[in-house]
């Protein structure tokens, strides 16, 4: 999930305000949340005291000055004082420790659904539910009838998190799929539906255009951010095919939970690779590659296609190319897949942002006081000020709407650990901020990334290409997105069986290189077989069976709740 907190900081930061991403994927419903506070005055709806209550909370980041501009308003409007509890080091092995001695902070600690569910069986964290009934307007009316979303099978409410059903889609959205400008410009500005039309594409521009500027021209490239190959092959695999992208599992019709790395999908994927590999098209150093030497080959102009997610291509490849001025090397975004007449879920939104979750902790003396805290972050006046900051010194209101201040803008853009210092609260990357998309009672957005402010970004170049397609955003060439009560991956893992995942992930990361560069049909047919029959024996069974039984109980909980 490291990889998540990533998307989640580079959005925020290229959005140049406080706001979560990675997931900021939502759908239009007619019978969505709320999102109307009871009231918008902290000191009204929650009726804080006169003397500033200290909250003692968990925080996931270092670099927040627990004394910035919108931390001491959040303490002004909400009527608390807050003590922070920074988590250093390995998340993970700091929640454990922290579970082992019960020194764990006073009042809040922020975990993944796993995590919560832990603390939850060892007494550590107290449920919710009496106190949002008691102290929770806003919490109960931001939900709805979704509010059971928040309850464990036992209608218990462990954490809070916020709704992820937006007014409409997010504006960041776009495919991983990237083909160059230049490409596009040759011939003509195709219509691009499937990987076949892109293989097409590229081979005929690669006949006439073996190097670029000297060098070897590499026609689809792509790489892991961290280690493994899940990056680089995983999310194709499920781009390609319109599947629910599910983490490394499918769920199937009768919600059985099925290991991608075995599916006719991922081999699909993995034969395409091949093809161009065969055919010298396929980047030699595709599963070797990292983050800079990638960088510095897509800056150069030099890549011509390749499967890049937005969360690096956004902030970290299109500011270079734009800063040398090579427009022309920017990348377009299509939602390719093998067969056009499947229906596309790829783009799918969960009814929640259940991620990392704020709960309240066994040793707090007042949780009363710290549900009244977490219910203010529930309301506009809240999310306003944790996504654009303060009025006047961060944005202001121009025609009824929200700006970012241009002097604020100019200053994330020139040091973007400015926003540390300026604008980050304890919230920031985790479950509640309100969805990219997110209209508040005023009509305006909930946070500073629109439509108006992302194709604002855009160079000429690029509006030009976007033009020669009818769109505005890239976001437009993404299908509806798919809207499911919960995700798979919000449910946390199945401890019993995380020796058998890890061993699985170890055999699919050995194997799968192996299996691209084959040199044959026959060849990459054997290797795939041998592949699936070390993954059957690895037990890949039993992690289906553990999957399926942790999904089906979610499902069956929430199966009143209607979609």
């Amino acid at each position: 999930m490291n990889n998540m907190f990533r998307l989640l900081v580079i959005v925020l930061i290229f959005a140049v305000a406080v706001g979560c991403s990675g997931g900021n994927k939502g759908g239009n419903s007619t019978e969505a949340p709320t999102n109307k506070p009871e009231e918008t005055n902290a000191g009204k709806q929650s009726a804080a005291p006169q003397e500033p209550v200290v909250i003692e909370m968990a925080s996931l980041y270092p670099n927040l000055d627990a004394n910035n501009p919108v931390m001491t308003e959040l303490s002004k409007k909400s009527g608390f004082e807050f003590d922070l509890v920074t988590v250093t080091g390995d998340r993970n092995q700091k929640f454990d420790l922290w579970l082992a001695s019960g020194d764990y902070p006073a009042d809040t600690v922020i975990l993944k659904p796993d995590y919560i569910a832990k603390y939850a069986d060892a007494g550590a964290i107290i449920p919710l539910e009496d106190l949002i009934e008691e102290h929770g307007p806003n919490i109960k009316k931001h939900f709805g009838e979704y509010f059971d979303l928040l309850k464990d099978e036992n209608g218990h409410i462990w954490s809070l998190y916020v709704s992820n059903i937006t007014d409409e889609p997010a504006p960041t959205l776009q495919s991983e799929f990237s083909v160059s400008y230049k490409v596009l410009a040759e011939a003509g500005y195709p219509e691009l539906k499937t990987l076949d039309d892109l293989f097409n594409l590229l081979k005929n521009y690669y006949e006439k255009h073996p190097q670029t500027n000297g060098q070897p021209t590499i026609p689809f490239s792509g790489f892991s951010y961290n280690e493994g190959v899940n990056e680089n092959v995983i999310g194709p695999i499920f781009s390609s095919s319109g599947l629910e992208h599910q983490g490394n599992f499918t769920i199937d019709e009768n919600d059985n939970v099925k290991l991608i790395f075995m599916s006719d999908e991922a081999k699909q994927y993995l034969a395409f690779l091949n093809k161009l590999h065969i055919a010298g098209m396929l980047d030699k150093e595709f599963f070797t590659l990292k983050n800079d030497t990638m960088t510095q080959r897509l800056t150069e102009g030099r890549v011509l296609a390749g499967s890049f997610p937005g969360w690096y291509m956004q902030p970290e490849v299109e500011p270079v190319i734009r800063a040398a001025g090579n427009f022309d090397d920017l990348y377009a975004y299509f939602p390719l897949v093998f067969d056009t007449n499947k229906p596309n879920k790829n783009f799918t939104a969960a009814a929640t942002r259940s991620n990392w979750n704020w709960a309240i902790t066994a040793k707090s003396k007042h949780p009363e006081d710290v549900i009244k805290m977490l219910d203010y972050m529930f309301t506009d006046e809240a999310q306003i000020l944790i996504n654009w900051g303060i009025e006047g010194q961060h944005y202001e209101v121009v025609n009824g709407k929200r700006t970012i201040k241009e002097e604020y803008k100019q200053g994330v853009a020139a040091n973007p650990d400015l926003i540390w210092s300026e604008i980050v609260t304890p919230f920031y990357g985790t479950s509640m901020y309100f969805a990219h998309g997110t209209k508040l009672a005023d009509g305006d957005y909930a946070t500073p990334t629109t439509r108006q402010s992302v194709r604002e970004k855009y160079d000429e170049r690029t509006k030009e290409v976007l033009s020669e397609y009818g769109k505005e955003v890239w976001a437009d060439f993404v299908p509806e997105v798919n809207f499911i009560l919960h995700g798979l991956g919000q449910l946390g893992d199945v401890e019993e069986v995380r020796a058998e995942v890890a061993r699985l992930k170890q055999i699919w990361d050995r194997d799968t290189a192996k299996i691209v560069f084959s040199s044959s049909q026959e060849e990459f047919e054997k290797l795939w077989n041998n592949t699936v029959t070390a993954l059957e024996k690895a037990g890949a069974s039993k992690v289906e069976e553990a999957y399926t039984k942790l999904w089906k109980e979610a499902t069956e909980r929430y199966s009143h709740i209607k979609k």
